[in-house]
């Protein structure tokens, strides 16, 4: 029992950090967000401009080497820098989960898929299933409070709250956009889910199939 939930763990969590890497890194979601937003009058910047800065901040975010962050055409804080740092930690953590627990998945699902014993995942996937739905009406009948509900959980500190005047990237990141991000990750969460079921299904379809043979 405690082994079977591990494998559930497991696959889960490369499941949710996967989903989390590609959002992060799927900046057709910012240039979309441009229009959308009215960023362009919201920041005084020119389109290529916006695109610049994002570019640098995922950048900062998503590559190691890069130790420092410095936007071009905004002007930011300390405590704003601090907070773009905190991210970049967690970012770090989530990548690194995906890469081991990935690794760890393959290994599981082809054992799994080798006894035919995919079933095991069944309980595990309704429970997951039920916990994003929860989830989800929490932040579609009040995102704003959710959103804070999501800082106050992951960072020790309030320099998520951006003073415009002082860190002035944040009026390119309204709360649109990350509300637009989380349903985008919903959408590959729900599409994860899916295919890992299909997998279930048609294992289980086939071992009918051989019992009746």
């Amino acid at each position: 029992m405690i082994k079977r939930s591990l494998q559930a763990v497991t696959i889960f969590l490369f499941m949710i950090s996967l989903a989390i890497f590609i959002t992060v890194n799927s900046v057709w979601l910012f240039r979309i967000s441009i229009p959308i937003f009215g960023l362009t009058d919201l920041t005084g910047l020119y389109v290529p401009q916006m695109m610049h800065e994002y570019l640098k901040m995922i950048g900062y975010l998503q590559l190691p080497w890069q130790s420092a962050l410095h936007f071009d055409f905004f002007a930011s804080s300390a405590q704003g820098l601090q907070h773009f740092k905190d991210v970049r930690s967690l970012v770090m953590v989530n990548n690194a989960v995906m890469i081991i627990s990935g690794i760890a998945s393959g290994l599981i699902l082809g054992q799994l898929v080798q006894t035919k014993r995919l079933y095991n995942l069944l309980n595990p996937l309704r429970l997951l299933i039920a916990m994003l739905v929860a989830v989800a009406g929490i932040m579609a009948v009040n995102f704003d409070q959710a959103f804070v509900w999501f800082h106050q959980l992951f960072f020790r500190n309030n320099y998520w709250l951006f003073d415009p005047n002082q860190d002035e990237v944040i009026n390119m990141l309204p709360d649109g956009f990350f509300a637009l991000c989380f349903l985008f990750f919903g959408v590959l969460v729900a599409a994860e889910i899916l295919g890992l079921w299909l997998m279930i299904r048609h294992q289980l379809n086939e071992m009918k199939t051989e019992k009746k043979d």
